[in-house]
């Protein structure tokens, strides 16, 4: 009687999976109208999912500085967050800032106003895709990828000066499957995809920096 019980358990979260899998999904939540220019964006061929534009008359190595904007919500037309309760969506712009502001701290100096060498980060959360916890709870359905959150970005790097853009991105992406925690809470994946995002900009700026 236990076997067949372990198994109309996993046929039954199997089939939530098939039902729910395919809104599960985090496609691209397409342009926001954040950014003030998406022409010069290309899809960058060593990070799925990202379009890239970066000036060529100017390098982030050129700054030390750094001022971080508030992160707002400036949802896609298509995005399928605009049903989040906004005090959530609140939690997670403030989560987002207090990473980037912590981990850019530790190696460069953040700063609040305009100068030589400061360097003006502004990102808006674009998208959000909920994270499922009982699907991230058996290994089957785990691995399918059928419970996996996510979220969407636009962001923009401009010299605090002549706010000429430096860098620009648009991402969307899912969280990791493998990883147990951030697949427990609603919004578990959405947070890990922001630690990668801030993790990948910091080391970006410590390469350049010729920081180990």
């Amino acid at each position: 009687m236990k076997y067949k019980f372990e198994i109309k358990n996993v046929v039954c979260v199997s089939v939530l999976a098939i039902a729910l899998g395919a809104c599960q999904s985090t496609k691209p939540a397409g342009q926001s109208g954040f950014l003030r220019d998406y022409t010069l964006l290309k899809a960058n061929p060593q990070i799925e999912g990202q379009l890239r534009y970066e000036a060529p008359s100017a390098s982030l190595k050129s700054y030390t500085k750094f001022m971080i904007d508030p992160v707002v919500v400036h949802f896609a037309p298509k995005a399928e967050g605009v049903a989040i309760n906004p005090a959530d969506l609140k939690a997670l712009t403030d989560y987002f800032h207090a990473a980037a502001t912590k981990k850019l701290s530790a190696d460069f100096q953040v700063v609040n106003q305009a100068g030589p060498g400061v360097l003006r980060l502004r990102a808006a959360i674009t998208d959000i895709s909920k994270t499922i916890p009982l699907l991230n709870i058996h290994p089957g359905t785990k691995l399918s990828g059928a419970g996996l959150g996510g979220a969407s970005m636009e962001a923009e790097a401009l010299d605090s000066i002549s706010n000429k853009r430096v860098v620009a991105v648009v991402e969307t992406m899912e969280g990791e499957r493998m990883a147990v925690a951030p697949g427990l809470t609603e919004f578990g994946h959405a947070k890990q995809v922001m630690d990668i995002w801030v993790d990948r900009f910091v080391a970006n700026l410590k390469k350049l920096h010729g920081m180990s």
